[in-house]
């Protein structure tokens, strides 16, 4: 895994930091424009770099929260993307996978993941997320019915 410049690493810092206050403000496109800034400033290719998927990952949950799942999806996949380069956790790609997946109604897919997550990790990828993905774990049987 290579190592960021200090300066580089500052300036994403600054642009995730910016980022969330504008997000916390209620500035949304300000928000993920920064983000995407910061995204941009990672030297390709961006999947040797692990603060890589933290970005993405913070740009996919903004757009999980406010239910844009088409954009969910693209920085979800670049989450994978830089996961599977560099092998980072897998639980953690894992666990939100399976969050897009029950957003968007493919409850076997996203349960079969987090069966998966509850075997490697326990519960702690449940903790401080909406209580309905822990809900669903606990009783899939009544999104399965047809």
């Amino acid at each position: 895994m290579a190592v960021l410049d200090l300066n580089l690493q500052a300036k994403i810092d600054e642009l995730t930091d910016l980022a969330y206050t504008q997000f916390e403000e209620s500035n949304t496109e300000e928000s993920f424009k920064l983000l995407k800034q910061a995204w941009n400033t990672y030297p390709d290719p961006k999947e040797q770099w692990n603060e890589a998927y933290n970005t993405a990952k913070y740009i996919f949950l903004d757009y999980m929260s406010l239910q844009n799942l088409a954009e969910a999806k693209v920085w979800l996949n670049n989450m994978i993307r830089v996961n599977n380069y560099l092998h980072l956790n897998d639980e953690d790609c894992y666990f939100n996978y399976a969050k897009y997946q029950f957003e968007i109604g493919e409850y076997k897919e996203s349960y079969d993941k987090l069966k998966q997550v509850v075997e490697a990790a326990g519960f702690r990828y449940f903790e401080n997320e909406d209580p309905k993905y822990l809900e669903f774990y606990k009783n899939p049987d009544k999104y399965f019915q047809d």
